[in-house]
């Protein structure tokens, strides 16, 4: 009987061991998840997921849960799981390409996306340079940067840029506008142009006409009510693009001619060589706005540019000197 109850006792205080074990190892493994700090982030823009102090991942992909507490229902709402199927293709991956040139629609692959010549443009109404002098005889690049506003980043390359002497264009996402709200009137106060990324960066070759006037108006909306100033060119989330959402973005739509890679490679270095080892005259270069390794980059990429004798210019302001905009037209550079 003494043994039975010996034996039963080494076995409770066994499983009681086994228990604290892996209650220590359980609590040691959820001390090392990712906590307030983004994930998925190599999976392209648009995509990144907040863990907040709990743990806890925020179904909104690219959105802080604090930033997303109130958003609305609207035609621009699609299905979670087809919103996160589209976001999780390469930006480089562009179905449905097309240009349009004169009123028509060229299909064309995505690397010979065209180059728009500032002689063969119609423009539509010079854009104000504020109040900056810009000549027209040097060189210009225009460097944009997507899916802001994120002040931590965004501040750190209007800082740079104050001190050379140049102006950036950033694709803000409607529905982060509201709680950077202090970053966006900066960057109109500082003469930054601020360029509509839609509302909810859905990739709008897969809704339907009424749900993309819906991302491109409540956008514009959302950065005007932030900034004061209303947004007067488009870029397409992914660059994606078909002709209904050709049909129903009446905006210029920017694309670019230098794709820095760097939501990709998430790697300063590669970010500065991809920039100042093609950069030419009228380029626009896409960069993103949410990885600080994108602002480490540009504090390189902004004195080297100017150190060569390139203008940084907005888009707005190189159009200007380059043919101007039109309503509906994609352009993708501004050659002299």
């Amino acid at each position: 009987m003494k043994k039975k109850s010996l034996w039963t006792a080494v076995c409770v205080a066994a499983a009681l061991t086994l228990m604290s074990a892996g209650t220590v190892l359980a609590e040691e493994e959820n001390q090392d998840a990712p906590r307030n700090e983004w994930i998925n982030m190599d999976k392209g823009p648009g995509v990144a997921q907040w863990v907040d102090e709990n743990g806890e991942i925020h179904e909104q992909p690219g959105i802080k849960p604090e930033e997303t507490a109130a958003l609305p229902e609207g035609p621009g709402t699609v299905p979670r799981q087809e919103d996160q199927s589209a976001q999780s293709q390469d930006p480089g991956q562009q179905e449905g390409q097309a240009e349009q040139t004169d009123g028509e629609v060229l299909e064309t692959e995505p690397e010979t996306e065209g180059v728009l010549e500032g002689e063969n443009q119609e423009g539509a109404g010079e854009q104000p340079v504020s109040g900056r002098t810009i000549d027209p005889g040097r060189p210009m690049v225009a460097l944009t940067f997507d899916d802001g506003p994120f002040a931590p980043v965004g501040n750190q390359i209007m800082d740079c840029m104050a001190q050379y002497g140049g102006k950036a264009t950033f694709y803000v996402v409607g529905n982060r506008c509201g709680t950077y709200a202090a970053e966006m009137q900066r960057m109109a106060a500082e003469g930054h142009e601020i360029g509509n990324h839609t509302y909810e960066h859905k990739y709008l070759n897969k809704l339907n006409a009424e749900q993309i006037r819906y991302q491109i108006n409540k956008g514009s909306e959302a950065i005007q009510a932030a900034s004061g100033v209303a947004p007067a060119t488009v870029r397409l989330p992914g660059g994606n693009k078909n002709a209904t959402v050709l049909a129903n973005v009446s905006a210029p739509i920017i694309m670019w001619s230098i794709d820095t890679l760097d939501w990709k490679t998430k790697n300063t270095q590669s970010t500065v060589d991809k920039v100042l080892g093609t950069v030419k005259d009228g380029d626009i270069v896409l960069m993103h706005e949410l990885y600080a390794q994108t602002g480490a980059a540009a504090v390189q990429i902004i004195p080297a540019l100017v150190e060569r004798g390139y203008q940084l210019v907005t888009v707005s302001e190189m159009a200007q000197y380059r043919g101007g905009l039109q309503g509906g037209r994609m352009y993708s550079a501004f050659r002299p």
